[in-house]
């Protein structure tokens, strides 16, 4: 942010006379085409879009006080607007009186600022943001309540007869396999489904063997796969600590979240063996 705002502010108060040719105007107007076209291409991914409001906010700032002060301080509040936004994700409150009066407490400062002071101010800054977050997300109460639930969940499974490892995955064999137990780093062929605790399915192997490269996948699988033996068959129990944690997991093309934060997650999982060694590309000459 800081290196954002030190290029924004280069050349404050510089001005300059333009002047209409028929050149600049295809100019403009190709300008126009290519970056209106940019904004529909994103509106037919996010529906959302109100292009009403987005015109009155793109003339509101086309029409505005030109100084060139003025639009650095309208950008550098978009830039802000950014962070607002992700702190609104991560259930952090956004006091904008609070923010404005320590910004201009700071703009306003009689004292002279070096680069390491700035550069200082930026560690403290992110350090307390991480820490800010982090409360945020613990006090979210869709997290706290996927908590709760998969605490619960837990405590019915080890009165079940799962067992319970160190870390707090607890698992049931299924079915005993025979053999040596997998070893760090192996890339196993297994068949699997995932659920969640309500015994929704999210992911599966539809009864074909995949291959999972232990040093792929999330800290509690890894370590079933280390507790099993080639055809041995188990249903586990992972927390979310050793899954996807407070963050949970979001599609990446689709942006939907698909494993809550602070979700447990179940497993069944049977072993085929370890993966046969894939082939050497042949050496080229």
């Amino acid at each position: 942010m800081v290196a954002l705002v030190a290029v924004s502010l280069v050349g404050c108060n510089e001005k300059s006379a333009t002047k209409s040719t028929p050149l600049s105007d295809s100019a403009i107007s190709m300008f126009g085409d290519f970056a209106g076209s940019i904004i529909k291409f994103q509106s037919q991914r996010d529906s959302t879009l109100d292009k009403a409001a987005f015109m009155k906010g793109l003339k509101y700032m086309l029409n505005g006080d030109t100084a060139q002060s003025y639009v650095t301080g309208m950008s550098f509040g978009m830039q802000l607007l950014g962070e607002i936004q992700r702190l609104a994700k991560n259930n952090v409150n956004f006091d904008k009186a609070l923010f404005i009066k320590h910004f201009e407490k700071a703009l306003n400062q009689d004292s002279t600022l070096n680069e390491q002071t700035l550069q200082q101010l930026q560690a403290d800054f992110q350090n307390i943001m991480q820490r800010a977050e982090k409360e945020g997300k613990a006090n979210d109460p869709k997290a706290m309540n996927n908590r709760k639930a998969s605490e619960a969940h837990m405590n019915k499974v080890l009165k079940e007869g799962y067992t319970k490892t160190a870390s707090g995955v607890a698992y049931k064999v299924l079915k005993e396999g025979a053999g040596e137990t997998f070893k760090e780093g192996q890339k196993v062929l297994l068949k699997y489904t995932g659920r969640h605790i309500d015994g929704k399915e999210f992911d599966s192997s539809r009864d074909s063997a995949v291959v999972f490269d232990m040093r792929q996948v999330v800290p509690g699988f890894a370590e079933m796969l280390k507790l099993m033996k080639p055809g041995e068959k188990v249903s586990v129990v992972i927390p979310s600590e050793q899954a996807y944690g407070e963050d949970g997991q979001v599609n990446p093309m689709t942006g939907e979240q698909v494993i809550g934060p602070n979700e447990a997650l179940i497993f069944d999982i049977e072993t085929v063996g370890v993966a046969p060694a894939e082939p050497e590309a042949p050496a080229r000459r």
